[in-house]
């Protein structure tokens, strides 16, 4: 993960997650408020932009300012549900703007949880057209989806279902699911555990290890993540001493992670690797430390491999 800036753009949604991070306000970026965003950040000596919301597809001057970001050299990502990028013409006009990297949320390859998750009958349905349009373009689709208790055990099946019918998918990013926020504090039965989750997320990776695919996780501390830690978000910021800013449209305003730390527990004292993990999040909130299982695995071959990898 270079050092990119996160940028959200517009936070109405034309879906309605069970587990949003960021409910919807009507509050949105002016062209000319976003452009002096891109200006910060490309002097600020930022790799790129990651365009979100809400859903940024919902966001009129979209297609303009990932032309002018493309001009500035900060090529953007987009972070999108795939709703809109369904209608081919909307999505030819993305990508003629300049738009290269697609971010794509899945929630489920099964219909019932993924519709019931983003509260879209249709969203599925709609995911398949945009992945199956953007397979015959060149520019970079990854995967994105979030930890939750009606998706934690089949994970595997998802990305297996995935790339089944999109062989053209080389990314997977996986993040747990965000207590602390609004949405999920209305409907807590999303919240999974740590260990509802292991065995799938581990045959999950296992799968795309051997077929030569990557993959990264969030929030997920490393006695859960097998012999993969190194595909670890934050532990490759810790190692490799990245920061990411984030540009919100509500009274966070704008935040910046450099630290990468969150909860340590009692196993984490007797942990080999706690220097370089960032612990749990929401620790003795919705998350419980007694999950967390102390290590004995050297760290150091763990760096080099994140190090050599960046090279």
């Amino acid at each position: 993960m270079a050092n990119l800036g996160y940028i959200q753009v517009v936070r109405r949604c034309n879906q309605a997650c069970r587990f949003c991070s960021n409910p919807v306000n009507e509050r949105e970026l002016t062209l000319a408020q976003a452009k002096r965003l891109v200006d910060r950040y490309q002097k600020a000596g930022y790799a790129g932009l990651i365009l979100t919301g809400g859903e940024p597809t919902l966001y009129e001057p979209l297609p303009a300012l990932i032309a002018y970001a493309a001009r500035a050299g900060m090529p953007c990502r987009l972070i999108t549900n795939a709703q809109r990028t369904a209608e081919p013409a909307y999505l030819d006009k993305l990508l003629a703007a300049g738009l290269t990297h697609l971010h794509v949320s899945v929630h489920s390859h099964l219909k019932a949880v993924q519709d019931s998750l983003a509260g879209n009958p249709g969203s599925l349905a709609n995911i398949v057209r945009t992945l199956a349009r953007l397979g015959r373009r060149s520019a970079r689709v990854d995967i994105n989806q979030t930890i939750c208790a009606q998706n934690a055990g089949h994970v595997h099946q998802t990305a297996r279902w995935l790339c089944a019918r999109f062989p053209y998918l080389r990314h997977f990013s996986w993040t747990y699911l965000d207590p602390l926020v609004e949405r999920v504090a209305q409907d807590p039965g999303t919240i999974p555990t740590l260990r509802s989750t292991k065995r799938s997320l581990l045959l999950a990776m296992r799968f795309l290890d051997r077929s030569g695919r990557t993959f990264r996780l969030e929030k997920v501390p490393l006695c859960y993540m097998g012999e993969f830690s190194h595909c670890s978000t934050e532990t490759r910021a810790i190692v490799r001493k990245e920061k990411r800013a984030v540009e919100f449209l509500d009274d966070r305003k704008r935040y910046q992670e450099s630290l990468w730390r969150y909860g340590k527990g009692p196993a984490c004292g007797r942990c080999s690797l706690t220097a370089i993990c960032a612990g749990l999040w929401d620790m003795g909130g919705a998350y419980d430390p007694a999950e967390l299982v102390a290590q004995s695995a050297d760290p150091r071959p763990i760096m080099r491999r994140i190090i050599a990898a960046n090279l």
